[in-house]
Order: structure tokens, then sequence, then C-alpha cells
């Protein structure tokens, strides 16, 4: 957890950063930073986000080729 809250901290100094845009008991929707640095670092507030519930998060799709929200399932 320690290690997650230190990404997530990197993340926020390093400008405009992803931010989740919808969170369910089930899934979590992170809209990419500027510019979109890939769905790397959208996984990092996923997991932070799925971790509060106890469990990891998981790529379940991209909306298309031109979005830049990126879709977790915590499993």
């Amino acid at each position: 957890m320690k290690k997650i809250l230190t990404l997530l901290f990197f993340l926020l100094l390093l400008g405009c950063a992803a931010e989740i845009t919808s969170s369910t008991p089930r899934t979590v929707i992170v809209k990419a930073g500027i510019p979109d640095m890939g769905v790397e670092r959208a996984l990092v507030l996923a997991e932070a986000e799925c971790a509060k519930k106890g469990l990891s998060a998981r790529v379940q799709a991209i909306t298309n080729p031109n979005s830049d929200r990126y879709i977790f399932e915590c499993v």
C-alpha cells in the first residue's frame, strides 16, 4: 500500500496526471493524463482505487483507439 501511495504522489508531481472519472465496487474508469503515457499510468490509479476494497486492478478495456479512457476491473 505504501508503494502505491508513493507512486501516486510522483504522478501528481509530473503535471497533468491521470484521474479517476468513475468508480464502482467492481469497475474503475481512468482518464489518461496529458500527454497520455499509456495504460501503465492509469493502472497505478486503478490499483490504488481497487486496493481500498482489498482487490487488484486488471485492464478490462480501452474504450476505443481514439479515447483517453481506460476501464479496469477490480478482481
